[in-house]
């Protein structure tokens, strides 16, 4: 399958909202197209001029701000990973030859300990509004939203090929990021 890809210093994945300022006149037509043609298009790793390997095509949610000269503000959503087969440039936009991920279902006790644990992070955070928001959550990528985490982490937790895989390393993540988040409350309580 072939698609057009925005090279980005940004790891996107299934259900990850990415909001994006549109300047270049050749994306500028490709997100035109897009949004036109109701089209996805692949957003994929880019640092030092080497591109990754796998990457999430996304779809256009909404426009924000529409600027006179064609720029714009848009908010996008990840659909599905894709590995990238090749590449090459067609009219200033590289255009992949893609193969898209199967979603495999994992063990529902394994996720639920994992979406648990995820729970416990983000009201540690401080997160507490809209939980039920966060209790429909059925897959692992959801478990990232409010994780701020480095795009070469991301990558590599998008390019994992088992969701089991996946759910052990965020188990594992996040049980560290919960000790650091107590740690981090306890010495605070100790300086009062």
């Amino acid at each position: 399958m072939k698609l057009k890809l925005f090279p980005l210093r940004l790891v996107t994945y299934p259900s990850k909202i990415v909001p994006l300022h549109i300047f270049e006149e050749r994306y500028k037509i490709l997100i035109n197209e897009c949004i036109s043609s109701d089209r996805e298009f692949g957003i994929i790793y880019q640092n030092d001029n080497k591109i990754a390997d796998i990457g999430c095509t996304v779809q256009v949610l909404k426009v924000i701000k529409q600027y006179e000269d064609g720029r714009m503000d848009i908010l996008t959503k990840g659909n599905n990973l894709f590995k990238l087969i090749d590449k090459n440039i067609e009219k200033e936009i590289v255009t992949g030859n893609i193969e898209l991920f199967t979603h495999v279902s994992t063990d529902s006790s394994s996720f639920e300990k994992l979406k648990d644990k995820y729970l416990q992070v983000i009201m540690a955070l401080g997160v507490t509004d809209n939980l039920d928001h966060h209790l429909s959550k059925k897959h692992s990528f959801e478990l990232l939203e409010y994780i701020d985490l480095l795009p070469e982490l991301e990558l590599e937790i998008i390019s994992i090929d088992s969701e089991e895989k996946r759910i052990t390393i965020l188990y594992k993540l996040y049980t560290e990021i919960l000790l650091k988040l107590n740690a981090s409350k306890k010495d605070n309580l100790s300086l009062d």
